[in-house]
């Protein structure tokens, strides 16, 4: 249900797709990075790197650009120093919508791209509440295309996540569990994916 919002978005965006080529494309990867401060000692909190999945969708635009839709998520764990216990797992979810600019070849296509979006952070068994911010997203890679609608996706992916300096996060009956010293974090993924174009 949280997601809901996104639905509205491909709901006005997709009719003008009817019209252009698309592209589809599961991803699976490796993210790392991101982190907080405990609020009890000034430690650092890291988010463990694991492995993530998500879906990009690829809109034409003309020659050489396309709109870009994706999503990202991760299933990681946050570990508070001693003085906090017990830590917690932790889903990292990113949506951007922005665009790529791709140079164009027979079979093998480097791209460069940008977007801006959410980070949702969903504490996952346990009362703490959700986080959802501002993400800004840069991405770059190459399209091997093995046949005319099909070929893999090798890129990566850099997430900056905009917080309010000196903000507590993860907060369940008055007490929170980090707090942010700085204006964000930053997130590095590299993901493989099956492209189908339509």
């Amino acid at each position: 249900m949280r997601y809901l919002f996104v639905f509205p978005l491909l709901a006005l965006t997709l009719p003008a797709a009817a019209a252009r080529d698309i592209e589809l494309t599961p991803i699976a990867g490796y993210r790392g990075g991101g982190g907080f401060e405990d609020t009890g000692n000034g430690d650092s909190l890291d988010l463990d790197e694991s492995a993530s999945y998500g879906l990009v969708l690829n809109i034409d635009h003309d020659a050489n650009t396309q709109w870009e839709f994706m999503f990202s998520r991760q299933n990681t764990s946050l570990k508070p120093g001693p003085t906090v216990a017990p830590g917690f797992d932790l889903d990292v979810t990113h949506f951007s919508a922005g665009g790529i600019y791709v140079w164009r070849d027979e079979k093998v296509e480097p791209f460069i791209g940008a977007g801006f979006g959410v980070t949702h952070m969903s504490p996952d068994g346990s009362d703490y509440d959700d986080e959802t911010r501002l993400m800004f997203q840069l991405n770059g890679g190459y399209k091997i295309w093995l046949t005319r609608n099909v070929g893999l996706r090798l890129e990566l992916r850099g997430y900056t996540t905009f917080m309010d300096s000196d903000a507590a996060v993860f907060c369940a009956g008055g007490a929170c569990v980090a707090r942010v010293e700085s204006s964000g974090f930053g997130q590095l993924e590299g993901n493989v994916g099956l492209s189908v174009r339509f």
